[in-house]
């Protein structure tokens, strides 16, 4: 059986557009094995900025030598020191209750015990923030 042109140029877009999907799902992958094995950890410590009283969810993006990459983050500043990080920080992304904000805290191992040492609002509904990052999560 003989394909035409037509149909090789839409296969070809097809397993185009299933590869560029399968690349940008990875991240989400590694993100989600870092939850759930480090989750517990971070679970009730969001309110250390001072702001949160609760959240809706949380996200590992790195603990210690393991992370996930984070494909794009607006904030330039964010970005470089993300990427600085060594093994002695966890990176945890905290979704606000109802969604209406989510932040990106750093903590260092200080002597076995995690401590915040840094948060950054990446988005929330008030307007305050408005960056964007992937992997997305809202």
């Amino acid at each position: 059986m003989k394909m035409t042109k037509a149909k090789t140029i839409v296969l070809f877009i097809i397993i185009l557009m299933l590869s560029i999907v399968c690349y940008l799902s990875i991240p989400y992958f590694k993100i989600q094995k870092l939850t759930q094995k480090y989750g517990a950890e971070f679970e009730n410590l969001y309110g250390e900025n001072g702001f949160y009283d609760g959240i809706e969810y949380l996200k590992i993006l790195q603990y210690r030598d393991e992370k996930a990459d984070i494909y794009y983050l607006e904030d330039d500043h964010l970005r470089e020191e993300l990427k600085n990080l060594d093994d002695k920080y966890a990176v945890v992304l905290y979704v606000e209750e109802n969604h209406s904000s989510e932040a990106v805290y750093i903590f260092e191992d200080k002597g076995g015990q995690w401590k915040m040492v840094e948060w950054n609002l990446i988005w929330s509904y008030s307007g305050s923030a408005d960056s964007f990052m992937w992997p997305y999560y809202l």
